[in-house]
């Protein structure tokens, strides 16, 4: 049988011990963790930061840094709380459910952190004895300050707000008030005494110390995601609401007819104000009218007169040159009658006589070719008729030549010693 050596043996146990003992002598705080270790002596110490540290055989407690409490309608793995809402119950009786979510950051600071390991000993022991129980006080206590029906509708961001107040401040203080209210069922007006927030010189709610203010714990988000309330809060708040609606739909009715009422008097003074503007635009435009049609006759009048003067002028001026044409033609008549009369007096008229010879003497020789003096047949007796015919010829020339000197008084005989004119 092969025997080991002893000192082999020994190196054996040292290793096995060593391999078991380095667990307890070395640990790692992963991100987003912190880690309280409990040495043997007593002493704890925090590390924040991740990586490995020193553990030498002391305990470590693990907390995470933000630490959730989901308390909304969705299942969450990750959350450190998580349950189907919150339950409350509001200032008239009525009950509901409150659902959303809520984060919360551990101190960051070790004096603190160990303080706060002293008390709650785990990370679930600040989860649920501490960040659990201040969350769903605030919410009854908030809810306790609205009935439901302010709740599910005219308050939702008012309790959100004090909500949030009450987490992450302290609890607000009360105090009684009291106030008349319609009584359930019967509908009469009845004094209660209800809590109402108690505000402070300077206007802010009065608050409780904040229990996550003594362990450094901020609440770094909080929402409100839906509200439950019982059947019979919403029986009554569709009741209330229909009534409401139905009192707002009267009011908007008899608010519409006042308006219409007043829109149609003033339509109507209008119409009135319109009808008064146009009949005087109208009455504008005739006296404008009035005073055109008179300028314009005025105008006409004006030109009327005018023309008038103007024709009156022009008859002066005609009657002045009919006169001076007047007395221009009698001039030049009186001018050649008296010249026509030294001429008939220096010649006797001779030229003109002259011209009236002329113009008989050559009618007269036209009209006396025309006869026949002569027999165009003359039968075999001799030859006197002829010479009768062209005598009678000569005589009636002769006779008519003389006639016609004496009626003009012209004396065709050249006188001897007579000078020829040129």
């Amino acid at each position: 049988m092969l025997r080991i050596p002893a000192k082999l043996i020994v190196i054996g146990v040292v290793i096995v011990a060593i391999l078991f003992s380095v667990p307890m002598l070395m640990g790692i705080n992963d991100a987003g963790h912190r880690t309280m270790v409990q040495y043997p002596s007593g002493t704890l110490v925090t590390k924040f930061s991740p990586g490995v540290y020193p553990q030498w055989f002391g305990t470590p407690t693990e907390y995470v840094d933000v630490v959730t409490f989901d308390f909304d309608k969705a299942e969450s793995e990750d959350a450190t709380i998580d349950q189907m809402g919150i339950p409350v119950r509001y200032q008239d009786g009525g009950t509901g459910t409150i659902y959303g979510k809520a984060r919360f950051a551990l101190p960051g600071d070790e004096v603190t952190m160990i303080k706060l390991h002293k008390d709650f000993r785990s990370n679930n022991g600040v989860a649920q004895k501490l960040i659990k129980s201040v969350v769903e006080e605030a919410m009854n206590l908030t809810a306790g300050l609205v009935t439901s029906e302010d709740a599910y509708a005219v308050k939702r961001g008012t309790f959100i707000d004090w909500a949030h107040q009450q987490i992450s401040g302290g609890k607000f203080m009360t105090k009684l008030s009291e106030v008349y209210q319609e009584e359930e069922g019967t509908g009469k007006r009845v004094l209660k005494s209800i809590p109402v927030i108690d505000y402070g010189e300077d206007g802010l709610p009065k608050s409780y110390p904040s229990d996550l203010n003594t362990y450094g714990i901020k609440l770094v988000g909080f929402q409100i995601t839906d509200w439950d309330f019982e059947p019979k809060t919403l029986e009554q708040i569709a009741t209330k609401r229909k009534a409401t609606m139905a009192i707002i739909t009267a009011k908007a009715e008899a608010e519409q007819a006042k308006q219409e009422a007043i829109t149609a008097e003033e339509k109507g003074k209008a119409n009135v104000m319109t009808a008064k503007y146009e009949k005087e635009v109208e009455k504008e435009k005739a006296v404008v009218d009035a005073q055109k049609e008179k300028e314009v006759a005025i105008i006409a009048a004006q030109q009327l007169v005018g023309v008038a003067e103007q024709q009156k002028l022009e008859a002066e001026q005609k009657k002045l040159a009919a006169a001076e044409y007047k007395q221009e033609q009698v001039l030049r008549g009186e001018g050649d009658g008296e010249y026509k009369r030294l001429v008939l007096e220096a010649d006797g008229a001779l030229q003109q006589k002259l011209d009236a010879y002329v113009t008989v003497m050559g009618r007269f020789a036209a009209e006396f070719g025309k006869q026949k003096w002569v027999p165009e047949v003359q039968m075999a007796q001799g030859s006197s008729d002829g010479a009768a015919g062209g005598n009678e010829a000569a005589n009636l020339i002769n006779l008519l030549t003389a006639k016609t000197l004496s009626d003009l008084g012209l004396d065709m005989t050249v006188k001897k010693g007579a000078s020829v004119q040129q």
